[in-house]
């Protein structure tokens, strides 16, 4: 077997229930989720899959929770990358920036934009002056949308075109329902920008999560497969949020597997979308080792 057989994956969570005051019903009561998911968890959770490298991404617009997070992985090699959160609307966040970016492992900012009440928050003068720093900083941006969103994406694209963006969850298209439109034609719109990738992830709670089969994401994985190319997309399992539609990791991985090859990937693109997308996006080194 071939050394570099191993994979990344580039979007997952942590939270502790003691520590911090999650709420707007995050995590759900009465749910697998109710509960703490730290270090130990997810080393049982990729065991027995390829996975050796994991990206932890942020929970809540939290300064506290970058702190926590950076050191919780300082000297833990599996998680390789941190993407914090940062008010983009803040006068200092240059300074914010710089701070985080003292910490080797952080490696990238999101927002949730998504839940922002105007769909074009990201088009707002003060929050393009924020994304104007991350570019200028070599920052990257996490895209968390939802298909209203994805009109603004184009115009924010072609105003920071050195700014690299990843859409989470391929923007949570409307996959319990069957439904395409107008997402499949929003997104491409956002492929014609080269510093636009995705994340082939969260696909398996927007559809039934009780009888969800590979062939109900087929055709949105295939369509974003195939509008940004292996070398844009980056496999993420959104653990642990993913159990509450599968039992077990590995289910999700292999889905996730399953799709690639039912766009047509060959073993070279599996080795980009598990990989190397992710790890040439956050500007990441790994190997099958310790990082």
């Amino acid at each position: 077997m071939s050394q570099k057989v191993f994979h990344v994956d580039a979007h997952h969570h942590f939270w502790d229930l003691a520590k911090f005051p999650y709420d707007d019903g995050f995590p759900p009561e009465n749910t697998v989720l109710r509960q703490s998911f730290l270090l130990p968890e997810l080393e049982a959770a990729i065991a027995g899959t390829p996975v050796r490298h994991t990206i932890f991404i942020q929970v809540f617009h939290s300064y506290e929770e970058n702190a926590w997070v950076l050191k919780l992985v300082e000297d833990f090699p599996t998680v390789v990358g941190v993407v914090c959160w940062v008010d983009l609307t803040d006068p200092n966040v240059g300074e914010l920036i710089d701070k985080l970016k003292t910490h080797s492992k952080f490696c990238g900012i999101r927002h949730l934009t998504h839940n922002e009440p105007d769909h074009n928050w990201l088009l707002q003068e003060d929050v393009q002056h924020g994304l104007g720093v991350l570019e200028e900083k070599g920052v990257p941006f996490d895209l968390l949308l939802k298909p209203p969103n994805l009109p603004a994406i184009p115009s924010v694209a072609k105003a920071f075109p050195r700014l690299k963006f990843v859409i989470d969850h391929v923007a949570k298209p409307f996959i319990k329902d069957g439904v395409m439109d107008p997402w499949k034609e929003d997104i491409a719109k956002c492929a014609a920008f080269p510093n636009v990738f995705v994340k082939l992830s969260g696909m398996v709670t927007e559809a039934n999560m009780t009888s969800w089969s590979v062939s109900d994401l087929q055709d949105y994985a295939s369509h974003v497969i195939a509008l940004f190319g292996a070398k844009r997309v980056m496999y993420g399992s959104d653990w642990p949020v993913c159990l509450l539609a599968s039992d077990t990791y590995a289910k999700v991985y292999q889905a996730y597997h399953d799709l690639a090859l039912g766009a047509g990937c060959d073993r070279a693109d599996l080795d980009q979308i598990f990989r190397d997308t992710a790890t040439d996006f956050y500007g990441l080194k790994v190997h099958s080792g310790e990082c």
